[in-house]
């Protein structure tokens, strides 16, 4: 572990259960040191929020096997949720536990203009601070450059348990927020910055749009980028590789090569060392059997995914079209008469649109 860490207060005890999963025999690389296959869960709180400590267990419980389940491990072999009171939502995670704070409801803060608050996910905070047992405590960081590596990861982490376990609109929110905020914020400096984004105006929230939303971005357009498999491939071998160990952003680069066998030197130097943001240019032609798409980018060259949406009269097909080149042209075969052709309409990549 990284470090000892405990939380004293006057708990009560809440629920215990068991979280399992089944180790994959076929995994990307073996595990090095002691791995678990289950952990002890138990969840303690204050008395006056016991009936909301009651409502997280579950969610809790269904959060952690998820993440054991994309990487095939636990890495530690329990983990209590410790409930507490505090004006501002959100939480600490070290090792074996988390102390997740709730507002009360006169609390004096508002935070609802805040990059990390997302009104259609209330199970975010939980989401996130238990993550961070994988990305931050099992997999740590080398210095407060390559932050984005645990905040971004359990920041992106927490948006997947969305996609797990609510319908897709919600996951798109989430996604679609945290671009606003890239976008919004980018101009503050990169992602390599750490905790030194925001300092000087004294504004936390470019240090959370940045190397929170920024970061779960990044690995978003990966995962667009490579596909599923091998973006989930390539986290296990940088998991498996780190556990227990410091990371930077070489290291996960250098396991998504490994998997993808494809260069993303590129890639990385743009979106976690720059501060731009591409400016494509999109226009279209519709055809009688399909739609050719052409994207020109001005200025600097970014490999970045962008959704194409086709709207026919009752539905509408995405397709992601990856730009890595000056000019990216695209045939999309269609279904029937369109109506429309509109890109980044999920607003899942950071770009800038011009004329």
């Amino acid at each position: 572990m990284r470090y000892i860490a405990w939380a004293i207060s006057r708990f009560v005890h809440v629920d215990t259960t068991t979280v399992s999963i089944v180790p994959d025999a076929k995994r990307v690389q073996p595990l090095s040191g002691v791995s678990y296959s289950e952990a002890d869960m138990s969840v303690e709180s204050s008395s006056m929020l016991k009936r909301r400590a009651r409502e997280l267990s579950d969610t809790t419980q269904d959060v952690l096997k998820f993440y054991a389940g994309l990487l095939d491990d636990i890495p530690y072999q329990s983990f209590t949720l410790a409930v507490v009171e505090r004006n501002l939502p959100g939480g600490h995670s070290p090792p074996y536990f988390a102390a997740l704070s709730q507002p009360p409801p006169a609390t004096p803060i508002a935070w609802r203009s805040d990059p990390t608050y997302f009104s259609e996910f209330p199970e975010f905070f939980v989401a996130h601070e238990a993550a961070h047992q994988w990305w931050g405590q099992a997999v740590g960081w080398k210095n407060y450059h390559e932050q984005w590596l645990s905040e971004g990861f359990a920041q992106y982490f927490a948006a997947l348990y969305s996609e797990h376990a609510h319908r897709k609109d919600v996951f798109d929110h989430v996604i679609g927020q945290m671009t606003r905020w890239t976008i919004d914020k980018s101009d503050q400096g990169p992602v390599y910055l750490g905790y030194r984004l925001g300092h000087l105006k004294n504004d936390s929230r470019v240090f959370r749009a940045l190397v929170y939303n920024k970061g779960a971005i990044v690995l978003h357009m990966l995962r667009r980028l490579v596909g599923d498999d091998v973006f989930f491939r390539s986290l296990q071998r940088y998991y498996s590789t780190f556990r227990f160990q410091k990371a930077g952003t070489e290291d996960l680069r250098a396991a998504f090569e490994a998997e993808s066998h494809r260069p993303l030197d590129r890639f990385f130097t743009r979106w976690i060392y720059g501060a731009l943001l591409p400016h494509l240019r999109f226009t279209y032609k519709i055809e009688p059997d399909a739609v050719v798409v052409r994207f020109e980018q001005v200025g600097d060259l970014f490999d970045v995914p962008v959704t194409v949406t086709l709207e026919y009269a009752n539905s509408s097909t995405d397709v992601i079209v990856p730009i890595t080149e000056p000019i990216t042209e695209q045939r999309i075969p269609v279904k029937g008469i369109v109506k429309d052709v509109e890109a980044n309409r999920d607003n899942a990549a950071p770009v800038i649109f011009v004329k």
